[in-house]
């Protein structure tokens, strides 16, 4: 490594690069109703900004994220359109639950690393799903809305 210069790294570039692994691929997957609903784009960027001012790293950002999360997740069990969504949303306030008392636990000593990152890998996941039926719901009910308003 004699003669290497490693540059320092931006202050926020992990963070920006963590936010765009996870939110991106949703974006792209939510980009129809996006495009044609601009009212859809601007309540996702929102919540986006939520998710991604959090680092999941520690507990109380997992604490934060699981919080924005419960609030997607009681829009979709609000919006639910049959008994799989309404089953589905049940389920994940349940896993947030899950983890919402795992951070809890991890919060006193003794917690080790890899219990830390076995809650962060669990929160991801859940964010991902949780996040990607935010978008496509909020995209159906706009959808939908849009058709009634037409219909009349």
């Amino acid at each position: 490594m004699a003669g290497t210069m490693l540059e320092p790294r931006a202050p926020k570039s992990g963070a920006a690069l963590n936010a765009a692994k996870w939110a991106l691929p949703l974006l792209a997957a939510g980009a129809r109703w996006l495009s044609s609903h601009p009212e859809v784009w601007e309540g996702v960027k929102e919540q986006a900004a939520k998710l991604q001012k959090a680092s999941i790293d520690k507990p109380d950002g997992v604490l934060a994220t699981v919080t924005v999360l419960r609030e997607q997740v009681d829009y979709l069990a609000q919006s639910a359109d049959d008994a799989d969504e309404e089953r589905r949303a049940k389920a994940w306030a349940k896993r947030l639950d899950s983890c919402e008392m795992a951070a809890h636990l991890l919060t006193a000593p003794g917690a080790t690393r890899k219990d830390r990152r076995t809650l962060k890998k669990r929160v991801e996941e859940l964010r991902s799903e949780i996040f990607a039926a935010y978008i496509d719901e909020m995209g159906e009910d706009a959808e939908r809305s849009e058709g009634v308003s037409t219909d009349e």
